[in-house]
């Protein structure tokens, strides 16, 4: 088993993707958002790279009757139902209905990757339920951050840190890549900060992305995006849908 990491997806490679797991990090928030969504009781959840698409897969009588769901560069897209904050579908109001969601980066990392072995979408919230069930797996792993406008975002850095330093705890016969290595070493160190039950808040809001959503009123985002390990599901997206596998408590 090999592990390594790509920082943007726009640094996607889809030769290199084939025959490898896939595990998608969209931390603030969209991969945070469709772990929360899946785990409320949201029966599918279509990804869609833009909003066009979006409003075309909703004319389709199979999905006429789904919720639209996502963000354009952190704001609310018009006549959309909800947004990009997982704290609105954290309740029970999506128990049973179908999501088409779309976002700047999150849901565009998704696709990107849907021709891969396997695709579980991955946040802090459900990193050592993704680590499990890597760990029973013998393929290559491939970490895809999302990123943010071509450029690495550190919060997805650290998740991969998580999942990369999660693995190699395990003893399991691997190798991984330099920037592998070096993102569970951030990890591990900002670990030590984090106080228990694990907390990576203050450490979120530093970040671009931390400091945008604080800035546009949405702390309390970073603080649920920041706790590890509060949700067990494991989303999995196939055949361009994301349903939930299993979960592991």
């Amino acid at each position: 088993m090999n592990i390594d990491i790509i920082l943007t997806h726009e640094a996607i490679d889809l030769r290199k993707i084939r025959g490898k797991i896939c595990v998608v990090i969209d931390t603030l928030r969209a991969t945070s958002t469709i772990i929360t969504a899946v785990n409320s009781g949201c029966s599918e959840i279509i990804p869609a790279s833009s909003i066009t698409e979006a409003l075309r897969l909703k004319e389709n009588i199979l999905y006429n009757e789904y919720l639209l769901g996502g963000e354009i560069e952190g704001q609310h897209i018009q006549n959309f139902h909800l947004g990009n904050s997982p704290l609105e579908y954290y309740n029970g109001h999506l128990r049973g209905n179908g999501l088409i969601f779309s976002t700047t980066n999150g849901t565009r990392t998704l696709q990107k990757v849907r021709k891969a072995r396997s695709v579980v979408v991955c946040a802090l919230l459900n990193a050592t339920a993704v680590v499990k069930w890597l760990a029973s797996q013998s393929k290559d792993i491939l970490i895809c951050c999302a990123g943010t406008r071509g450029n690495y975002s550190l919060e997805d850095f650290l998740t991969a840190g998580c999942i990369v330093s999660g693995l190699t705890q395990r003893k399991i016969i691997c190798t991984t890549t330099d920037i592998a290595y070096t993102a569970a070493c951030f990890y591990r160190h900002n670990k030590l900060l984090a106080g228990n039950p694990l907390s990576f808040a203050s450490l979120l809001k530093r970040t671009i992305n931390g400091k945008r959503l604080l800035e546009a009123g949405f702390e309390e985002d970073i603080i649920y995006c920041g706790q590890q390990d509060i949700l067990s599901v494991l989303p999995f997206y196939k055949n361009g849908t994301i349903k939930a596998f299993a979960n592991l408590r």
